[in-house]
């Protein structure tokens, strides 16, 4: 009787196994990880500062001007497929800034994919929203965001390839400089920055 209960018990877990890999091969994987690189074309950038000179008098200057200035950034991330059609990721990486710093950022970023089947190519739209730090002396915080669109082809059923075109806001802070002299943290008033761009980027994920 013991020998007749293990051989179902074999038996059932052998179909079990079996069904599980057939029905996992049409399905997606729920964790996520990979790699996101581009290139940043900063098309708007602002600033404003207000500071004390080494002579002891405030300044106040401002400005904005469309220029291009073109980066690149790197990411790395890693997330959750929360069905078919949403992930939710993490991104952490090194971006420059326009002219103005650089930067790494950490984000969360919601994505939506298009199509019945995430077998097969489809299309995509995201949109990102985080903080991070600027490197300058000394470090401050920034924050960004962004929005875009993009394809997906699919390569297996975990390996995929993404080609991506986005808009993109960040504000920042940056080395204030006045007459060629640094200008110290404690006399500075304010220092914002804000840079706008356009960035294409390709990623993979597995």
């Amino acid at each position: 009787m013991k020998r007749i209960f293990l051989i179902l018990l074999i038996v059932n877990a052998f179909n079990i196994i079996v069904n599980a890999q057939s029905s996992g091969m049409k399905t997606y994987p729920r964790l996520t990880f990979g790699a996101e690189w581009g290139y940043v074309g900063t098309i708007w950038s602002a600033y404003h500062h207000n500071f004390f000179s080494p002579e002891g008098y405030r300044v106040n200057r401002s400005g904005n001007r469309w220029d291009w200035h073109s980066n690149a950034d790197v990411y790395l991330h890693g997330g959750c497929n929360i069905n078919e059609d949403w992930n939710l990721s993490m991104y952490v990486g090194y971006a420059g800034i326009g002219g103005i710093t650089r930067g790494i950022p950490v984000s969360i970023r919601g994505t939506r994919y298009f199509g019945d089947d995430p077998m097969k190519d489809r299309w995509l739209a995201f949109m990102d929203l985080g903080s991070g730090i600027c490197l300058k002396e000394p470090v401050q915080e920034m924050f960004s965001c962004k929005a875009g669109c993009g394809y997906r082809l699919s390569l297996s059923r975990d390996t995929k390839l993404d080609f991506m075109i986005s808009a993109r806001m960040t504000y920042t802070h940056q080395n204030v400089i006045y007459d060629g002299t640094g200008i110290p943290a404690s006399m500075i008033n304010r220092n914002n920055a804000l840079a706008g761009a356009v960035a294409f980027t390709m990623a993979i994920t597995l």
